[in-house]
Formats: C-alpha cells, structure tokens, sequence
C-alpha cells in the first residue's frame, strides 16, 4: 500500500512538474525585476533587489548566469526548482522529527497540493529558497546536527531575512533546550549571517543602514500593507480570503487542527513553535495581496502535524490533500503562458496611448514601454493632477479591478496563471456626462 502511495504521489509530482517547466520566464512584478537586476549588478540603494538585498538569493541565481543561463532565466528557475524541492524536503524533515514511513508520504503530499506551490514557484521570488533552507535547517536540527542546523538557518535568512521571526524564535528555542548545543548554533548562524550581510555592509558602506532604517519603518507603517499601518483603506487577510476561499480553506483547517492538536500534546518544540510564529508574523507583518506568504505557515503545519502520527489526523490531512488535487484540474487545463505583467505589457506595446496610470510593476514598465509616460498610483494627488490636466481619452490604467471610480474597462483582461496571481486589467477614463 506505501509503494501504491508513493507512485501515485511521484506520478502527480511529475505532472505538476512538467507543467510548472513548460512556463515560458516571465517577470510578474517589480520585486522579480529587482532580483533580475540585482543578478546582473548588485547594488541595493539601487533597488538591484531592495532591501535587505537578499544576498543568498542573488548569489545563488549569480552562479546559475555563470552555468549559462541568462539573469532572468536564472531567478526564474532557481524560484521555480526551488518550489519543487519542497515536497521531498518537507518529507525529509517530518521524518527527522520522528513522522513514520506513511506520515512522511502523506507530508510529501500534503505539500505538493499546496493551492499555493505553483504560485511560489512561477512568483521569481526568494520565498521558495528560503524555506528551503529553512526546512533543512529544521531536518538537522531534528536530528540533532546542531552546526549544519545553524549555518542552513543562516543560509534561509541571506535568501530571505522576513523569515526572521520563525527562525530565529525556533534557533533561540533549541538554543534554550539543548545547552550543549548553544555554542554550535551562535557560531554557525551568526557567522553565515556575518558572512552575507557583513559583505552587503562593505560593498554599500553607512548608507546601508540608512536604507535599513528607511525600508523597515516604510514596510510596516506606509506602503507594506501590513496591520501595522494606520488605515482604513488597506487590505486585510479577509479580503484576500473572500477573494481565493477555496485555496485559502486549506491553511484554515490546518490551523484549527494545530489549535485542537496542541492541548493532547502540549510539548513545546522548535517545529511547533516555528510554525505558530509563521502564522502569525504572516498575519500581522505580511501584505495580504501577496498571497505566496501563505506557504510558509502551511508547510511548517503540515510537517508538525504529520510528526504525531496521529491516526485522526492522519485521516484528515489525506482528506485535506486530496480536496487540494481536486483544485488541479482547474489549474491544469490552462495552457502555459507569461505573467499577467508581461502580457499587458506586450499589449501595451502595440498601443499609441500616450499616458499609463498603474501601481502594478510601475519600474518594470517604466523600462519595457519607453514611449509611455507612466505615473505611479501611490501618489494619487500627483496623478489625480496630471490627469486632470491632460484630458480624458489618452490616459489608460493597468489595475487589479475590473472597474473603478472615473474608470471603465476597455475588455482587456490578462488572466494569472496559477491560484492567486491577480488578474490584470486595462481601463480608459469615463467620459465625464457618464461620470457626473
């Protein structure tokens, strides 16, 4: 029966593998088109990426251009192989905190049906990257090889340092069970970290600190969307939840059985503590209309959950998994295509328009349309000035809504192509009769 699940859930790998392949590289955000920037000259006061400037990453996608690969190629691929290597290592590391042979497969499996895998592995992002080495670190840490537990940790960090809070609360926690180990986890996790940041420190000099201080205080209090910030127009996790229910039901249920599991086995671990600590740092510290932060929390809950070999859980992870393969046959039957960005743009392109109003991959389009003057969405009193002044019918926007205030649609929709990238849309200014 184990050799019967096995082939079964190698077999569904290999489908979403191939079709995840068959995706042409695409850039879906200005983030992603940092991290090609920052591939091909790393500067972060230059946004080649943004702070923190995920230096791991970039070394990473560094050593594939030097394979041959292009800059672009290179991050979309290091994201993409990165998102399949964590079925196998979530099963690897259920299995380092004491899973049996079925609840590892079914950890293996629960993963690879995450509604929100495709999007991390097309998204050209470090997400993937980053639990990663986050897993293995924890897979180590399981085993009791506290040094490599330490250095990986660090290595997750380099590539993507928001995973601090469930990191560092899971290093300190060993640190605080296992005296022997202590010194084996400073030295290896503050050293690899020194190594990375300590070298971004000497190639950006004091300004470095600077930008530190400016992009913390900006992420949580002025344009990160984080519930941090003082108003009443952000996102929230349940705007995003009524947008994608269906893919968000999956972490719902997760947690509710971590909430009943928890009181039967009330031993704090580094897994659990890492897990709850992902929920909540994406709850408070993570914008909501990124939806690739969902995967994180979900990953540490499944392999947290799957490590009781708990046979009622056991039952309703496979039930949970198979519902989320359900979901592939929507995502499945759509042909392979570009990012929603890249499509627009290469409408766009084609266009005589004179005027783009967007806050949706404002720099990339800045580079790719050069016969576009392009305003930023974020300053709206800007925008709402110039676009008063230059008349109606040779301004469009580039938004995530259908439809909005003075803005009517002109029918051209680009579609995302996985669970939660947001459909892009085209919209011309309402004649103002229509409007008044």
């Amino acid at each position: 029966m184990l050799r019967f699940g096995w082939g079964t859930a190698l077999f569904c790998y290999a489908v979403l593998s191939i079709w995840l392949l068959r995706h042409t590289p695409s850039i879906p955000s200005d983030d992603a088109y940092f991290f090609v920037n920052g591939t091909l000259r790393f500067s972060v006061l230059e946004f080649r990426p943004h702070f923190p400037g995920y230096p791991g990453f970039i070394l990473l996608s560094k050593l594939l251009v030097l394979m041959g690969l292009s800059a672009k190629q290179a991050v979309f691929y290091l994201s993409l192989f990165s998102a399949l290597f964590l079925p196998p290592l979530a099963a690897w590391t259920a299995k380092a905190w004491g899973a049996s042979h079925t609840s590892t497969l079914l950890a293996f499996f629960a993963v690879l049906t995450q509604p929100f895998l495709p999007l991390v592995g097309l998204s050209m992002m470090s997400d993937a990257t980053g639990i990663a080495f986050f897993l293995i670190a924890l897979a180590f840490m399981g085993r009791g090889k506290h040094t490599r537990a330490g250095c990986f940790a660090g290595f997750a960090l380099a590539c993507r340092p928001s995973f601090i809070a469930p990191i560092a609360l899971a290093l300190l926690f060993e640190w605080y069970l296992k005296k022997d180990a202590r010194l084996k986890l400073l030295i290896a996790g503050t050293g690899t970290l020194l190594v990375f940041f300590g070298g971004v420190f000497l190639l950006e000099g004091k300004a470095y600190l600077i930008e530190a201080l400016r992009f913390t205080e900006g992420h949580f209090s002025v344009w990160g969307n984080t519930s941090f910030e003082q108003t009443l127009e952000r996102d929230s996790w349940l705007d995003a939840l009524a947008k994608e229910p269906v893919a968000f039901a999956s972490l719902i249920l997760l947690t509710l059985m971590t909430a009943l599991a928890v009181p039967t086995r009330p031993k704090l671990t580094p897994l659990l503590i890492a897990a709850t600590t992902a929920v909540l740092w994406t709850l408070l510290a993570q914008n909501p209309e990124n939806l690739r932060h969902v995967l994180l929390p979900a990953i540490l809950l499944v392999i947290w959950l799957v490590s009781l070999s708990q046979r009622p859980i056991t039952l309703s992870l496979l039930t949970i998994s198979i519902l989320q393969l359900g979901l592939w046959s929507q995502l499945l039957s759509q042909t392979p295509t570009i990012s929603p960005l890249a499509q627009a743009t290469h409408y766009l392109s084609t266009q005589s328009f004179s005027l783009l109003v967007t806050n949706r991959g404002v720099y990339y389009l800045r580079e790719q349309l050069s016969q576009y003057r392009i305003l930023d969405m974020y300053y709206a009193d800007n925008v709402e000035a110039q676009v008063s002044a230059l008349g109606e019918y040779q301004i469009w926007k580039l938004s995530t809504s259908a439809s909005e205030n003075r803005w009517c649609g002109n029918q051209n929709m680009f579609e995302g192509r996985v669970f939660g990238e947001r459909k892009l849309y085209i919209l011309g200014l309402c004649s103002r009769r229509g409007s008044d």
